[in-house]
C-alpha cells in the first residue's frame, strides 16, 4: 500500500534508497540534519543495482582524491564490523594487480609514487610492489607464468552489499531520518523561489506532493528519468556487467580451513577481470572489449523502465571467454569446476565512468549523486563528500572528475551510449600519461559548432585531444594522418624532441599559429562590475584593458581563473578553461544576488580564439586586416585589446599571452574561426603551427602554472603563489577572510619551480608524484605538473614543497620517476624569461655594447 506517514514538507529530498542515497542520510544526520530529510524509494532499499554489486572494497585507487573515497569506505565498514558487531560479510584478504610487461610496470611505479605521497602526506594506506614469488605465497593458486611483480594492498578486499546499504539506513533513521518505501518519485516541480515540489506516487494509485528545499538524485539505474522530470541533462546509461560465480573449488576450501581466511582479490589486467572467492568457489569479474560489452536493450532508451525491479539480463557466458580463458591459465583449478552462476546485472555509467557527483548547473538547489560505477566502494566517501558541499558551499577537496558540470549539452544521449563502451572496455587498458581516447569523436553538434576549424587542424596534421566536448591540438604530424593512441608512452614521446621542439623553435624565430577552444560568457548590467568584483580577489582592469582574475572559495582555496575584457564600465567579455565552461558558470550564478542587475550569457558556442605568437605575429595579422591598424607593440601595449577586422570578420585582439612570447590572442566570432586561421597562412607559408604540448613547454620553462593541475580546489592562492593577483586592500570579495587568515598564519607549503637532473633518460615528471628529502628519504611534496622544456634543454617540473626551508633556490631534492629517484632542484627564477625580457635585456646589452665600442 505505500507509507501512510508521508511528509508533506522536507529539507532535503533524496530520490532513492541505494546505497548512495542511503550514506547521504546517513551523512546529513552526522551534521545533525537527518530529521529533515528524507530518502524516497520506488520500491525497497537496493533494489536496483545495489543489490547485485560484487561488493569489492579497497583502497586501492589509481586516481587521485577518489582515494580518499575507497580509505574512508574500507576505514568505516571495519569499524563498523570489528568494532560495532555489525555483521557486513566484510572480507579483507588484501589485493594483487598483477603486472606481466614493462608498460605494466612503470604504471606500477608511477601508482606507487602517487600511493607513497598520500600515504606520506595524507594518511593514505600503505601498498608494495612484489615479486612473483611473493604473489605466490599471498595466493598459492596462481601460475605466476609471465608475471613479473604485483602491486600489494593490505586491507583490500569485498562486502555483502545489502548489508552496507541497510547499516546507513538504520544509522540515518537512528540519526532522524526517514525513509519512504513503495514511494515511486514521477515529477520535480521547480518552483520560482528554487524549492521544489516532489510528486510521488504510492502502490495504491494515489498521490503525494512533498515540498522540498533540495533534491538529490541518487536513483542509480533510474537517473536520467529523474533529470528528465527535474528538466536536468544526466548524461548516463545502463549498461550490463556480468560476473561470473564458480561452484566450490576443493583447494579454495582446503585454504579457507587452514589459513581462516580469503584469498586475496586479484585484479588480472591483462586478462581484463577481477578474481575473489565467494563461498568455497570463485567469482570472476571480466570487462568486455569495447565492441564485445553490452548496453542495456535499445527500447529502454538508456535507462531502466519504472517497473522493473531487482532485475537481471540474460547472462552471456560466450562474451566473457576471453577473460574466462586468461582466468582458467592464472588459476587452472577453475577448469576443474562447474560455472553456478552467470549473473548479468544492469548498472549505470557516465561516459568515463567516474560518477555525477555536485550540483547542477541548470536548476538551482538540485544535486546529482549517480551514475556510481563502483558505488560500493565510494558510497561512504561520497556522502560525506556531497553532504560537506551542501552545507559548507564548497566540496572538501577537488575531484573535477566527478562533477557533472564537465558535462554540457553536447553530450547527449546517442554520444554517450557510444562513449561510454570505450570506457568500459578501456577499464583495464594500461593509463598512459598522453593517453589519446578516439571513440565517438569529433562531437559535432550545435553545442559544439567546431567541423570547419576540425578539419583545417586535421589538414596540416593535428594530432588532437579531447577536452569538455571540444577537439585541442596537441601537436603536429609532419603528415595529415590520425595518430590516435599510437604514441601513447610513460616516457617523454618521441616527437616531444622533434615536432614539438620544432613548434617551439618556430614561434620564438619566427611565428605560429594555435586554435584552442576556450569557455567564453558575456556579463552585462548595471550591477556588472559590482558584482564581478565580488567574485573575484584582483582589481578588475579599466575600460579598454585586460585582466587576470581568480575566483576564490569561502576557506581561500581557487576555484577558477577567468580573462576580463573589459569592453565598457557595464560590459565584460570573459574567458575560461574550456572543461570549466558549466563550473564556472555555476558558481556565478550561485553568487548573484535575487536583485543585481546583472546578466551571464554563455557565448562558449559562438566564440573562438586563435593565439599568433612569435617576432612576427604582429605583421602577419597586419597582412590580413581590412583595414590598417598600428599594431606596433609601443602602440598596442600589454593588456590592452583592440577591435580588428580580420578577413571580414569582427576580431577582438587582446594584448596577453599565456607563453610568454609576443603575440596576440584573436577572439571572434566561432563560423569565421576557421577562415581567419586559413587566412594568416595564405598570409605567410612561413607561419608555423603549434599546440598543448608546445604550449606546456613554454609555460614550464617561464614557470607558468596551469589552472587544473598546478592550481586546484586543494591549493589556497597564496601557496598557489597567486599573491600579485590577489588584492587584500580593495574590498570586500568572497574567501577575502580566509586569506588574511592564511596570510596571518604563513604557509605549510608552496607551489615551487624545479629542475629535474634525468641525465640521457627520456622521462619527466608528470604529476603526483613523490618529492622527497635526500637525507630522510620522506615524502615532503609532491609534483603537479611537468616536462622536456624544448628551448632549455632542461626537464622541469612544479610541485608543492612543505617546510619553507626547502622553497629556497639551490635546495636539493628528490623525486621517484618509474621507479627510479632522480636529483631535484629548486629553482629561484624561471629558467627562461618571457620575450619582453629578453628585449630588455637584448637592448641594455647592445648598449653597454655600444658604449663599450665608442670608448
Amino acid at each position: 500500500k505505500g507509507p501512510s506517514d508521508l511528509p508533506s514538507e522536507v529539507e532535503v529530498a533524496i530520490v532513492g534508497g541505494g546505497v548512495t542515497g542511503a550514506s547521504i542520510l546517513y551523512n546529513l544526520g552526522l551534521k545533525g540534519l537527518a530529521s529533515s530529510a528524507a530518502i524516497f524509494e520506488k520500491a525497497t532499499l537496493t533494489s536496483g543495482a545495489t543489490w547485485h554489486a560484487a561488493g569489492l572494497v579497497t583502497y586501492y585507487h589509481g586516481g587521485n582524491n577518489f582515494k580518499f573515497w575507497h580509505k574512508e569506505g574500507v576505514e568505516l565498514y571495519k569499524k563498523w564490523q570489528n568494532e560495532d558487531g555489525i555483521e557486513l560479510s566484510f572480507n579483507q584478504p588484501g589485493s594483487m594487480r598483477l603486472i606481466q610487461n614493462e608498460d605494466r610496470l612503470k604504471e606500477a611505479h608511477y601508482t606507487l609514487s602517487k600511493s607513497k605521497l598520500y600515504q606520506g602526506l595524507f594518511d593514505g594506506p600503505e601498498m608494495h610492489l612484489i615479486t612473483p614469488e611473493e604473489a605466490k605465497k599471498h595466493h598459492p593458486l596462481i601460475n605466476t607464468d609471465g608475471v613479473i611483480a604485483a602491486l600489494w594492498t593490505e586491507g583490500d578486499g569485498h562486502i555483502d552489499p545489502s548489508s552496507v546499504t541497510q547499516t546507513f539506513a538504520s544509522k540515518a533513521k537512528a540519526l532522524g531520518g526517514k525513509i519512504y518505501e513503495h514511494s515511486e518519485v514521477v515529477g520535480l516541480t521547480c518552483q520560482p523561489d528554487g524549492s521544489w515540489e516532489v510528486l510521488l506516487q504510492l502502490p495504491s494509485g494515489d498521490s503525494h506532493v512533498v515540498k522540498a528545499k533540495k533534491v538529490i538524485n541518487c536513483a542509480g539505474l533510474w537517473a536520467e528519468r529523474i533529470g528528465d522530470f527535474a528538466g536536468v541533462h544526466t548524461p548516463c546509461t545502463v549498461i550490463q556487467h556480468q560476473y561470473v560465480i564458480t561452484e566450490p573449488i576443493p583447494e579454495v576450501k582446503e585454504y579457507h580451513a587452514k589459513h581462516g581466511h580469503q584469498l586475496p582479490v586479484i585484479r588480472d589486467l591483462e586478462g581484463s577481470y577481477y578474481l575473489r572467492d565467494e563461498g568455497d568457489g570463485m567469482l570472476i569479474g571480466p570487462y568486455e572489449g569495447e565492441d564485445q560489452m553490452e548496453l542495456a536493450p535499445r527500447e529502454w532508451k538508456g535507462t531502466m523502465p519504472p517497473e522493473l525491479t531487482y532485475h537481471l539480463f540474460e547472462g552471456d557466458l560466450e562474451r566473457l571467454m576471453d577473460s574466462m580463458e586468461a582466468a582458467t591459465a592464472l588459476v587452472p583449478q577453475l577448469e576443474t569446476v562447474g560455472i553456478k552462476t552467470v549473473l548479468n546485472g544492469p548498472t549505470c555509467w557516465p561516459s568515463d565512468g567516474n560518477h555525477l557527483v555536485g550540483p547542477s548547473h541548470e536548476k538551482p538547489n538540485y544535486w546529482n549523486a549517480c551514475a556510481e560505477s563502483y558505488g560500493i566502494a565510494h558510497g561512504a566517501g561520497l556522502g560525506r563528500y556531497l553532504v560537506h558541499w551542501m552545507v559548507h558551499g564548497e566540496p572538501p577537496y577537488e575531484l573535477m572528475e566527478a562533477d557533472p558540470a564537465r558535462y554540457g549539452a553536447w553530450a547527449t544521449k546517442e554520444w554517450v551510449q557510444d562513449k561510454v563502451k570505450e570506457a568500459y572496455g578501456w577499464n583495464n587498458f594500461t593509463a598512459y600519461f598522453n593517453e589519446n581516447r578516439p571513440r565517438a569523436r569529433p562531437v559535432i553538434c550545435e553545442d559544439r559548432p567546431q567541423q570547419n576549424i576540425v578539419e583545417a587542424l586535421k589538414s596540416r596534421g593535428a594530432q588532437l585531444g579531447f577536452s569538455h566536448g571540444w577537439e585541442t591540438p596537441n601537436w603536429f604530424h609532419s603528415e595529415a594522418k590520425d595518430l590516435k593512441n599510437e604514441m601513447a608512452s610513460f616516457n617523454r614521446p618521441t616527437y616531444w624532441n622533434s615536432a614539438v621542439k620544432s613548434e617551439c623553435e618556430s614561434i620564438i624565430n619566427h611565428a605560429g599559429l594555435c586554435y584552442w577552444p576556450f569557455a567564453h560568457y558575456r556579463i552585462t548590467g548595471a550591477g556588472a562590475a559590482e558584482f564581478l568584483n565580488r567574485l573575484i580577489a584582483n582589481k578588475l582592469p579599466a575600460v579598454g584593458r585586460v585582466g587576470l582574475g581568480h575566483l576564490i572559495t569561502p576557506t581561500g582555496k581557487v576555484w577558477s581563473e577567468l580573462t576580463f575584457v573589459r569592453l565598457a564600465d557595464d560590459d565584460f567579455y570573459v574567458t575560461g578553461y574550456s572543461g570549466y565552461q558549466l563550473h564556472d558558470l555555476r558558481w556565478m550564478k550561485e553568487q548573484l544576488k535575487a536583485d543585481e542587475q546583472v546578466d551571464i550569457e554563455d557565448v562558449t558556442s559562438k566564440r573562438a580564439v586563435l593565439f599568433i605568437n612569435g617576432p612576427k605575429s604582429e605583421e602577419i595579422v597586419s597582412k590580413v586586416l581590412d583595414s590598417p591598424v598600428d599594431l606596433a607593440r609601443t602602440e598596442f601595449k600589454a593588456f590592452q585589446w583592440r577591435k580588428l577586422g580580420m578577413a571580414g570578420a569582427d576580431v577582438i585582439a587582446v594584448r596577453m599571452s599565456f607563453i610568454g612570447e609576443h603575440g596576440l590572442e584573436l577572439h571572434c566570432e566561432r563560423d569565421q574561426v576557421a577562415n581567419i586561421f586559413q587566412k594568416l597562412h595564405e598570409a605567410d607559408p612561413k607561419l608555423a603551427d603549434w599546440g598543448g604540448s608546445a604550449m606546456t613547454s613554454f609555460r614550464l620553462e617561464k614557470s607558468v602554472p596551469l589552472f587544473g593541475k598546478d592550481i586546484t580546489k586543494d591549493h589556497n592562492a597564496f601557496e598557489a603563489g597567486l599573491d600579485r593577483f590577489i588584492k587584500l586592500d580593495k574590498g570586500d570579495f568572497i574567501g577575502r577572510d580566509a586569506l588574511v587568515e592564511v596570510k596571518e598564519k604563513g604557509l605549510t607549503r608552496k607551489l615551487v619551480q624545479m629542475e629535474v637532473m634525468v641525465g640521457e633518460d627520456q622521462v619527466d615528471a608528470f604529476g603526483n608524484e613523490s618529492i622527497r628529502c635526500p637525507e630522510t628519504n620522506k615524502v615532503v611534496g609532491f609534483t603537479t605538473s611537468g616536462a622536456y622544456g624544448c628551448l632549455t634543454g632542461k626537464s622541469i617540473a612544479l610541485g608543492y614543497v612543505y617546510g619553507s626551508e626547502r622553497w629556497v633556490g639551490g635546495t636539493k631534492l628528490k623525486v621517484d620517476l618509474l621507479g627510479k629517484q632522480y636529483d631535484l632542484q629548486v629553482l629561484d627564477k624561471a629558467p627562461m624569461a618571457p620575450a619582453a625580457v629578453r628585449d630588455r635585456q637584448a637592448a641594455k646589452a647592445a648598449a653597454a655594447a655600444a658604449t663599450a665600442t665608442s670608448a
